[in-house]
């Protein structure tokens, strides 16, 4: 898809410059401009990704004794 592709290019860009004003010329070159809601939405999703992976991976101090509880417990039934 298109607009996902567009989005995909937009957010390995990264956020640091805006290059909204870049994007709307050359899609309205190409004759692409109507995809812009759509790339906006791929784009969101993209960052929302992004942010639900950076938050699954912290690893706080309550799931690491957590895990350790468990594997414990393994141990003592297993073996």
């Amino acid at each position: 898809m298109l607009a996902t592709d567009y989005a995909k290019a937009l957010y390995q860009l990264g956020e640091k410059q805006n290059y909204l004003p870049g994007l709307r010329e050359a899609l309205k070159r190409r004759g692409h401009e109507k995809l812009l809601p759509q790339i906006f939405a791929e784009y969101k999703k993209l960052v929302l990704g992004a942010e639900r992976l950076a938050e699954h991976k912290k690893v706080t101090p309550e799931k690491e004794q957590t895990r350790i509880l468990l594997e414990l417990y393994k141990k003592l039934i297993h073996g």
